[in-house]
């Protein structure tokens, strides 16, 4: 009788100790696109998913679905429920990727993007990950939208080519942040600088100016510390405008509360 009594309580702790377990949560940078002053550019946006062990898959799946949107309303996602993820084969560096393709109706810098959403964001997932080839339910095909060939395997662009200039990085839009502040991103500018300006209730409340740690063509961290700030919803803007004429060249901007 006792042995049964002590093996119940044993059973009735291990299953206290299962309700415990959480799932675990893991952050991961994805890639979205939005019509700038330069054209299509990627901006990429930190998601949080819970890790398991085909995590590459179910993420890219949800970009082609469309399943899976930004956070910030500036962005897009160019891929929409018409298509689907087959499956994703890695074999040493390089990696398939086989779709079941609807309509990417999008242009040729559009389709170039639409690839790149999905290369950059699957070799930030798997960095032994240098080429992709992309297929259609295990076909090879010579283009998605007329545009691209896609006989040849897709690596990494350089940044300078594929990314905003800008980038605001330290938080996501909406986030509540905490005193003191400090905003901090990266960026490709002409001689590294860039303008930045804080709104709050649509109203200038500081504008000035940083620089990049390194001028283009080198892609570079910078940081701007706003101290103390009162409780409310903020906008921070950081922009590049043009040497030649003052045009505006390149923007990035995110929303933030603090309570």
């Amino acid at each position: 009788m006792r042995k049964i009594l002590a093996l119940l309580a044993s059973l009735i702790f291990l299953a206290g100790c299962t309700s415990e377990i959480k799932e675990e949560s893991i952050t991961v940078n994805l890639y979205f696109v939005a019509d700038t002053p330069r054209g299509l550019k990627l901006f990429s946006e930190k998601q949080e998913f819970t890790s398991s062990e085909n995590l590459s898959e179910s993420i890219i799946a949800g970009l082609v679905s469309g399943k899976i949107q930004p956070l910030d309303p500036d962005y897009i996602n160019l891929w929409d429920l018409s298509h689907n993820l087959n499956k994703i084969t890695i074999t040493g560096n390089k990696a398939n990727i086989d779709l079941n393709l609807g309509k990417l109706n999008v242009g040729s810098e559009g389709e170039q993007r639409a690839i790149d959403q999905l290369v950059w964001t699957l070799i930030d997932l798997n960095p032994k990950v240098k080429v992709i080839n992309f297929s259609v339910n295990g076909e090879t095909v010579e283009t998605f939208a007329g545009h691209l060939d896609l006989s040849v395997g897709f690596k990494k662009a350089p940044a300078y080519e594929v990314l905003n200039p800008i980038q605001i990085s330290s938080f996501s839009e909406g986030e509540a942040l905490s005193n003191p502040i400090e905003i901090s991103g990266e960026a490709c500018t002409f001689e590294a600088n860039l303008v930045w300006t804080l709104f709050k209730a649509g109203k200038v409340i500081k504008e000035s100016f940083t620089t990049a740690q390194a001028a283009c063509s080198v892609r570079s961290s910078w940081s701007v510390a706003l101290d103390e700030l009162p409780s409310g919803t903020y906008r921070f803007e950081a922009k590049e405008f043009s040497a030649e004429n003052g045009s505006l060249f390149a923007i990035d901007s995110k929303s933030f509360t603090i309570k």
